[in-house]
């Protein structure tokens, strides 16, 4: 009977541990996504003010548990939610290891022209690559067609600047 109850004794001992450990767990995690988040949100400031001249809010992003939000203080347009991806992706690759960002032209053709403009220049300035897939880049300022213009490696285009030389989705007929 004697190791019955410190058995039981040590399992209650241990489940008390663990409670313990699990609450301290649980406050190292919002300590270190309080300082992650501190962290990524003055970077993404810094970029939105680069970007907009300090006139429009910049995204934000909090944890809370196992969620997060994110989100553009006072403004849910779409150019505005598709300019928070780009200055969070800026953020993390400015803040990490991380050695390459990828653009496709659906995140950049919502933005307006004149973000645009700076979100090149802070393309050109990263001193890791970037790349980009940009529709209609003769649309955009002639800022950003001469940043484009010195900082393009592979162009593609239709009449035989296909990639291989053709155009992949077209019959063979």
């Amino acid at each position: 009977m004697h190791k019955e109850n410190d058995a039981f004794e040590e399992l209650s001992d241990l489940k008390i541990q663990k409670d313990n450990d699990k609450h301290k767990l649980d406050d190292i995690k919002i300590k270190q996504f309080g300082v992650l988040s501190d962290l990524i949100n003055r970077e993404m400031r810094r970029i939105n003010d680069i970007i907009y001249d300090g006139k429009f809010n910049p995204p934000s992003l909090t944890f809370s548990g196992n969620a997060y939000r994110f989100f553009t203080p006072n403004d849910t347009g779409t150019g505005i939610a598709y300019k928070g991806l780009v200055v969070f992706d800026l953020a993390v690759l400015n803040l990490t290891k991380l050695p390459i960002l990828v653009h496709d032209s659906v995140v950049l053709k919502q933005i307006s022209d004149e973000a645009i403009e700076c979100i090149m220049e802070q393309y050109a300035a990263s001193e890791k690559q970037v790349v980009i897939a940009l529709d209609k880049q003769d649309s955009y300022t002639p800022r950003t067609a001469q940043i484009l213009e010195k900082n393009t490696v592979l162009k593609l285009a239709s009449n035989g600047e296909e990639l291989f030389g053709r155009f992949w989705g077209q019959t063979s007929n």
